[in-house]
């Protein structure tokens, strides 16, 4: 009795499964005019998509047409293949259970607006997928406008896809835009096309990001992830836009903040262009960072981390604010500029620090210690510049390796000329070369320290080929403290 009562009940769930699943099906609108989305007379059938069904925009109409709600609504999924489309939420919430899906071989548009997508799922259940691709050359864009899309539980289970082949095998012509304050969450985002962040939105995930295509974040609006991948090209612009990065980002594509615009990270790498351009503008790590590539620090902009910063690449500092425990090149990596350093500087295995063009100055808040393999590579300009600290240490400065000196443009020393270099609270040990430039004939190179203001200082001066005798007591006076320093060879 109970084995029938059993098989009978069993007989049951398979029908009904088996009903439910033939009630599921793809409904197409069939309103190009547009119209109310919960009215089944502008779908194919007569009835509105159920929450097994996928609501399909293929009109292919050459124009643009609204749906709009009038009630909240449960889909399994939204597909647009070449429409152009605009559901206005009209303050309602539209749920999917697998997504949405904007992919043709002439391009498609999907616009949200006013309103919310996906804010009852829960962090249990199956991924949602969000797919923009096309399958040709034109571009498929999903638009959110004033959406709130995704809730709390969409952090771990929301997956975006925008121009991302391996997603459904399409080409990188994806476009996902969100405006006039979006905000979207989500587990991870694969950009291969454009994501497009403006007007105060808002994007929040709770994995990764990896982009390879465009990022854009201009208008307030900002960018966060748990770790992110970075190989194409990013522009974060204006005060109160950001990018976050979380535990790490790594920037290996062309990459500019600017104006004010800010970012941060765990640990940030960088191996392509990296620019941090105008005042306000910063890049902030709570731990260290590791510049390959060309960085650029200009007009203000500043990098600071809590940690150590590592170049291996080439630091372009223009008005810059650097802001480390230390600041270390290695690998030959180049620092060059005018700015202001906060931390201790090493300049070890084959690096060089340089300052410039003629005018150019580093002032270093901590100590300056540079290796036997590293150079200081110093530019000397016209007779006004005479005098000026190219090197300004607020700490001590040992000495070693090489002083390279270059002339700016056609400028020439002339006898008695006395450049003051370095300026620091003591300075221990001296340079092992010197690569000097060429004199007038019969004028030669001398160097020597001096104390300014209870400061040391080391300074070049020109003198005649074979230093005269007071020259040579002073530069003995004023080098008592470098033992064992090497005199160069001087340039006739």
């Amino acid at each position: 009795m109970k084995t029938t009562q059993g098989l009978g009940i069993l007989t049951s769930l398979v029908f009904v499964s088996c009903a439910s699943v033939s009630q599921a099906a793809v409904i197409d609108w069939n309103n190009v005019s547009g119209g109310d989305f919960n009215n089944g007379a502008n779908w194919a059938g007569g009835s509105a998509p159920g929450a097994a069904d996928t609501a399909s925009f293929n009109t292919d109409v050459a124009g643009s047409y609204t749906a709009s709600l009038s009630q909240d609504t449960d889909v399994d999924n939204v597909s647009v293949k070449n429409d152009h489309v605009v559901i206005d939420l009209n303050g309602q919430n539209l749920e999917t259970l697998t997504g949405i899906s904007v992919s043709g071989d002439k391009g498609a548009t999907l616009t949200l607006r006013n309103g919310s997508f996906n804010q009852n799922g829960d962090e249990y259940g199956d991924l949602v997928e969000i797919l923009v691709d096309s399958a040709s050359a034109s571009e498929s864009r999903l638009v959110l406008d004033g959406v709130d899309f995704g809730g709390r539980g969409m952090g771990s289970r929301m997956q975006l896809y925008v121009g991302y082949p391996p997603a459904s095998g399409g080409t990188r012509e994806g476009v996902l835009e969100l405006k006039n304050k979006s905000g979207v969450t989500g587990q991870s985002a694969y950009i291969g096309g454009k994501l497009i962040l403006s007007e105060g939105s808002s994007m929040g995930l709770a994995g990764e990001l990896d982009l390879d295509g465009v990022l854009e974040i201009t208008g307030g609006a900002g960018l966060g992830s748990s770790g992110a991948y970075i190989s194409g090209k990013t522009l974060v612009d204006g005060r109160g836009s950001d990018l976050s990065v979380g535990e790490f980002g790594d920037f290996s594509g062309e990459t500019t903040f600017q104006n004010g615009a800010t970012g941060s990270g765990g640990r940030i790498s960088t191996g392509g262009r990296f620019t941090v351009d105008g005042a306000g503008t910063e890049i902030r790590a709570i731990g260290s960072m590791d510049l390959g590539g060309n960085v650029v620090v200009s007009n203000g902009g500043s990098l600071v981390a809590s940690d150590l910063i590592t170049v291996t690449g080439v630091m372009n500092l223009d008005n810059a604010q650097i802001e480390a425990s230390s600041l270390m090149t290695e690998f030959a990596g180049r620092i060059q500029g005018a700015g202001d350093i906060t931390g201790n500087v090493k300049n070890t295995d084959k690096g060089t620090v340089a300052t410039g063009a003629n005018g150019s100055s580093l002032n270093i808040d901590g100590n300056y210690t540079q290796g036997h393999s590293g150079t200081l590579e110093l530019t000397l300009g016209d007779w006004d510049a005479i005098g000026d600290y190219k090197l300004n240490i607020n700490g001590d400065a040992d000495l070693d390796g090489i002083l390279k000196i270059d002339l700016w443009d056609t400028f020439k020393p002339q006898l008695n000329d006395v450049f003051t270099l370095i300026k620091a609270d003591n300075i221990n040990g001296m340079f092992s070369d010197f690569v000097l430039p060429k004199l007038s004939p019969g004028l030669g190179w001398d160097w020597g320290s001096d104390m300014v203001a209870g400061l040391e200082t080391f300074s070049l001066k020109v003198v005649k080929g074979v230093p005269e005798p007071y020259t040579i007591v002073l530069m003995t006076i004023g080098l008592a403290g470098f033992a064992g320093a090497r005199r160069f060879r001087k340039a006739a």
